[in-house]
């Protein structure tokens, strides 16, 4: 199959394109930057242009959308820019895959369309109540997707992923967890922790996500003209304080704590049962959180030392 991925210069998508070739897939990525860190055919252009998007997003079988904003902190500051992004930028996909024929889609969602659960693993049928506009432009990403299914016949699969981390995760300025942890700690700095630490998160790790998306593949192209969606995760969570404490283990090497306010819009609890995907994609987690954290470290300690003249602080 010819595979269009949409943002697939970033951290996801660095680990997606190789696996879908590695399936024997053709694929051509659409970002607004190159890829660095894989190498694959790049077309640059910008998902919120929308003739721009009929012009590329063509002569393909299907398109894995994983271009967007992703830090909800700065969703709470910029709204707009959120919503300008991944909400008009996913019409102008939908748009080009209608005009052009391309009818299947696979969708980065996240646990965010959830807001703070009311029952706890969370189910796909929960209520959905976003509490950061970041998770309220998922949501209605989702929406204008499963829109698109019903009046166009499409077939669509989203996979809502709770806390995605592994090798190769380049954010700037960078705001997750794990990595962020993982420099701090590097460079000896104070690890910053917003709240008590107590807030508990599945952290899941890349590999798993990316078996998850080869796995929807092969489902959307079996149950075709319906509207999917699955919870991705451990059903293992881990306390903030935990993750920071793993990273130590694996880096033999002390944290320096420092509490934060907590931030707005960040739930203390949120975590999945991930049952659905079991029983109809045949996935399961298989990386083992002790497994992934050593991996990560490893790939972060040896990129800064090759890189240490462009990561100095």
């Amino acid at each position: 199959m010819k595979i269009i991925v949409t943002g697939g210069s970033g951290f996801l998508g660095s680990h997606m394109i190789p696996a879908l070739e590695s399936a024997g897939h053709t694929v051509l990525n659409v970002d607004i930057r190159p890829a660095k860190h894989v190498e694959v055919e790049t077309i640059l252009a910008d998902i919120r242009d929308a003739q721009r998007m009929k012009e590329v997003i063509k002569d393909a079988d299907a398109v894995l959308h994983l271009a967007g904003l992703i830090e909800a902190g700065e969703s709470v500051k910029f709204p707009q820019t959120f919503v300008d992004t991944n909400i008009s930028g996913t019409v102008a996909v939908l748009e080009a895959m209608r005009e052009n024929n391309i009818t299947i889609l696979l969708f980065s969602s996240s646990a965010a369309v959830y807001g703070e659960p009311q029952t706890i693993p969370i189910t796909e049928d929960d209520r959905t109540i976003p509490i950061n506009p970041y998770g309220m432009t998922k949501l209605a990403m989702e929406g204008l997707i499963s829109s698109y299914v019903q009046a166009h016949g499409f077939t669509a699969v989203a996979l809502r992923y709770f806390n995605l981390y592994g090798p190769k995760e380049h954010h700037e300025p960078e705001s997750h967890a794990m990595p962020r942890f993982i420099k701090q700690i590097y460079t000896d700095q104070e690890v910053t922790v917003y709240g008590s630490g107590e807030h508990q998160r599945d952290y899941i790790h890349v590999t798993d996500i990316v078996d998850a998306h080869l796995k929807a593949l092969d489902y959307a192209l079996q149950n075709p003209g319906a509207y999917h969606y699955f919870n991705l995760s451990t059903e293992k969570p881990s306390t903030v304080l935990e993750i920071a404490a793993a990273i130590e283990s694996a880096m033999q090497k002390k944290a320096q704590i420092k509490h934060l306010p907590e931030r707005p819009g960040d739930p203390l609890m949120l975590y999945a049962n991930a049952g659905k995907a079991h029983k109809q994609l045949g996935w399961r987690a298989q990386v083992s959180l002790e497994e992934g954290i050593t991996e990560t470290v490893q790939y972060f300690t040896q990129y800064w030392k090759e890189h240490s003249d462009e990561n100095q602080d």
